[in-house]
């Protein structure tokens, strides 16, 4: 999912800063995988490996690995190109370099090797749609930090991201409808995040970022509705903590007069506290627990967590 994604080294499963996912480490601790001491790689005890080849078979350094992609990544590719439109391809694995240019001609572009699970093109190879495949591991500050780095980048280069969570499994119909719609509303608006380099030498530290990062893609200009603070904590617009508080204040808040006065208070203070406190993570940590004792009450009371689009 890019660059730096760590991968479970025995099946290939997302598995965040470590070597094992948690399944895979819950059998290294039963002694069902263990770290062979011949070939220095996690695979069951009794499998045969490298390491036990002859003394005259040639060692190599590099190898292939056996897929492009997960099988987890596998489920979504097969599935977007079921619905897919027939003037459209998909990619998989490809990296920002390879889509994006960086024009202030500078040497170093180490931000744009990074890869994105999948693309979609037109016949002619341009680019049209960035596809992010997100696990639970993408809700933790480093991986954030990573998809809000991403995203800035695809928002200033003119291509939408559509994120998909692997909580609610292949969804043909919910994935045809987020393709349609962001296919029919290109193209978008650029919106400006970053300054140029010949730019940056001539200003000072301050005057590079308007906002801190970790705000600036919290606060887009075409939302009218915007759950500034929880899209602050929770790192994305669309994500299952998310939706539950949209459905919150569309399905609940806003039927009553006292829900409708909290929502105006909100709007009207919140965008100002994210500027001001969004890029502290104390401010990020406090309001993640405070937000997620509601979440919770909200998802007992019956409040779903599935996809959601605002209202117009």
């Amino acid at each position: 999912m890019e660059e730096s994604a760590v991968k479970c080294k025995v099946c290939g499963a997302e598995s965040g800063k470590y070597p094992l996912c948690k399944e895979c480490y819950r059998k290294k601790e039963a002694g069902t995988i263990v770290k062979c001491p011949k070939c220095r790689q996690w695979h069951e005890p009794d499998k045969s490996c490298a390491g036990e080849a002859s003394d005259t078979e040639e060692k190599f350094l590099y190898e292939l690995k056996a897929s492009l992609v997960t099988k987890t990544e596998m489920d979504y590719l097969d599935g977007i190109k079921k619905v897919l439109p027939e003037n459209c391809l998909v990619q998989a694995q490809a990296n920002l370099a390879s889509f994006i240019r960086k024009t202030d001609g500078s040497r170093f572009q180490n931000e744009l090797y990074r890869n994105v699970d999948f693309i979609i093109t037109d016949l002619s190879y341009r680019p049209l749609i960035v596809i992010e495949i997100n696990d639970q591991t993408h809700l933790t500050e480093e991986r954030r930090a990573r998809d809000r780095k991403v995203g800035l980048i695809c928002e200033e280069a003119g291509i939408p991201v559509i994120k998909l969570w692997t909580s609610y499994g292949v969804n043909l119909e919910y994935i045809q409808k987020r393709i349609t719609e962001t296919l029919s509303a290109l193209p978008v608006k650029r919106v400006p995040h970053f300054v140029k380099e010949t730019e940056a030498e001539k200003e000072t530290e301050t005057q590079k970022t308007v906002l801190p990062p970790q705000t600036q893609e919290v606060l887009p200009e075409k939302k009218k509705k915007g759950c500034y603070i929880a899209t602050c904590v929770y790192g994305s617009y669309d994500c299952p903590q998310v939706w539950i508080l949209r459905r919150f204040r569309d399905d609940i808040l806003e039927k009553s007069r006292l829900g409708r006065g909290f929502v105006a208070f909100y709007y009207a203070v919140s965008p100002a506290l994210v500027r001001l406190l969004g890029g502290r993570k104390g401010f990020r940590v406090l309001g993640r627990k405070c937000l997620d004792i509601l979440v919770y009450r909200l998802l007992k009371k019956g409040v779903k967590d599935t996809p959601y689009t605002d209202p117009e």
